[in-house]
């Protein structure tokens, strides 16, 4: 795998392209809320959720040059969320705590990963 490349993952519904995510922050969980088209310009009357736990970090980042994170796949889907397998960022934090606290993998046994979302000028990526 390539490092820093985000691979896509289909959503089950159609996330409105147009409109912003209401994010929610409690703790170390994170839920992203946004709202579902059934057909172009159509509104369901349902809400999407993304729902993290054990959230180490997130970054908050209005788009640059392209309308969704660069250094991904290109797919057909509707609609998506990416993951990043080989990311930097995880072994940046990672070093980054070791210097601070050698010994926080005995208490952190958690499996991390990074993923991004995307709403309609930002994408937010969150290590959790």
């Amino acid at each position: 795998m390539k490092k820093d490349f985000a691979y896509a993952v289909e959503l089950p519904y159609w996330q409105a392209p147009n409109d912003d995510l209401l994010l929610k922050s409690q703790g170390d969980s994170l839920t992203a809320f946004f709202k579902i088209w059934i057909s172009p310009s159509k509104y369901s009357k349902f809400t999407g959720i993304f729902d993290f736990s054990c959230v180490w970090a997130v970054r908050y980042e209005r788009n640059k040059e392209l309308s969704y994170y660069s250094k991904r796949d290109d797919d057909d889907f509707v609609s998506c969320y990416w993951i990043v397998p080989e990311s930097s960022w995880i072994e940046k934090l990672k070093k980054e705590r070791c210097s601070f606290f050698p010994e926080w993998k005995e208490y952190d046994v958690g499996e991390y990963s990074h993923y991004i979302i995307q709403s309609n000028s930002f994408y937010i990526e969150i290590i959790a």
